[in-house]
C-alpha cells in the first residue's frame, strides 16, 4: 500500500510522515519510500539528499525499464508538460530525471512491498508542484490530465496550511527553496497561492478524488500534528491490506477521541 503525503513545502509533510512512520499503529508495517532502497548496510549512512536521489535512482532503474510500456503515456505527458513550465533547459533535464526516479520507486514499492505501507513524501502525485513554479499560465486541463495519467498511490494525504503560514515558514527558512530564493515576500506569497490552487485542483481531480484524505494543518503545532498522526494511523490502519497479526491488540493503543480527518467525496 502507498501512501503518499503531498502540499506545499513547509505545511509538516516530512513532519507528518516521519510520525506515521514511528506510530505504535503502523510500526510492524510503515517503511519510507527511500528505505526501499536505502535499508541496506553499505547504504544506511547515505544522508545526503543528492546522494539518495542518485541511491534511488539507480536502484529504482530496473522497475522503471520493466514498466516504461505501461507508463509510455505520463512519460510522454510530462516531457510536455516540462517543455511547457519549466523555465529553462536545465530545470526541464531535472525535471524529468525526478520523474523517472519517482516513476521507478512507484513500480519498486507496487514490485517488493505489497504487504508494506510505503509513506513518500516525494512521490509521483508530488510532481504536479511543476505547475505552481512557472510564471506560464495555468492550463486546467493539463493539470486534469496529469491526474488521469500519474501512476496513481492507494491513499494521498493532502496536508495544507494557511497561506500567511505557508509563506512565514519559506521566508524564515535559513536556506530558502530554489524556487523561493532572491524573491520579494509579494513574489513568495504568488508562488505559494499557485501551488496551493495547483493541488487543490489535483485532489479534487476525478480520478484521484476518492483517494485523498484532507489534513488541515493550521497552526504547525507539534501537539496538533501528533494528534493528525493518531488519526491517519488509525485510518491507514484500517485500509490497508491486513496481516492478521496483532492488530486487535495495536488498535486498542490508539488514543481515544482523535482529530477528524475526513476522506474528499
Amino acid at each position: 500500500m502507498i501512501v503518499e503525503l503531498i502540499g506545499c513545502d513547509g505545511a509538516g509533510k516530512t513532519t507528518l510522515s516521519r510520525m506515521l512512520g514511528a506510530h505504535v499503529l503502523l510500526e510492524d508495517r510503515a517503511v519510507t519510500m527511500s528505505d526501499l532502497i536505502l535499508d541496506r548496510r553499505v547504504l544506511r549512512g547515505i544522508t545526503h539528499p543528492t546522494a539518495v536521489n542518485v541511491a534511488q535512482e539507480v536502484g529504482s532503474l530496473p522497475f522503471l525499464l520493466r514498466a516504461q510500456r505501461r507508463r509510455r503515456a505520463y512519460l510522454a505527458f510530462t516531457m510536455r508538460m516540462h517543455a511547457r513550465y519549466a523555465p529553462s533547459t536545465y530545470h526541464r533535464l531535472n525535471g524529468m530525471r525526478g520523474i523517472a526516479r519517482r516513476v521507478g520507486m512507484y513500480e519498486l514499492a507496487r514490485s517488493r512491498a505489497a504487504d508494506r505501507i510505503v509513506l513518500s513524501d516525494e512521490g509521483t502525485v508530488l510532481s504536479a508542484y511543476l505547475f505552481g513554479l512557472s510564471d506560464v499560465e495555468l492550463d486546467r486541463s493539463d493539470v486534469e490530465r496529469f491526474a488521469e495519467l500519474v501512476p496513481p498511490p492507494d491513499r494521498i494525504v493532502y496536508v495544507r496550511a494557511p497561506i500567511a503560514s505557508l509563506v512565514q515558514r519559506a521566508l524564515s527558512r535559513p536556506d530558502r527553496r530554489p524556487q523561493h530564493a532572491g524573491k520579494s515576500r509579494n513574489e513568495v506569497e504568488r508562488t505559494i497561492r499557485r501551488t496551493v490552487e495547483v493541488f487543490d485542483l489535483v485532489a479534487d481531480a476525478s480520478p484521484l478524488r476518492g483517494r485523498v484524505l484532507v489534513v488541515d494543518n493550521e497552526d504547525g503545532e507539534w501537539d496538533r500534528i501528533h494528534e493528525l498522526a493518531v488519526e491517519l494511523a488509525s485510518e491507514l490502519r484500517a485500509s490497508a491490506p491486513p496481516t492478521g497479526v496483532g492488530d486487535a491488540r495495536l488498535a486498542a493503543r490508539v488514543g481515544s477521541d482523535p482529530l477528524r480527518v475526513e476522506p474528499r467525496r
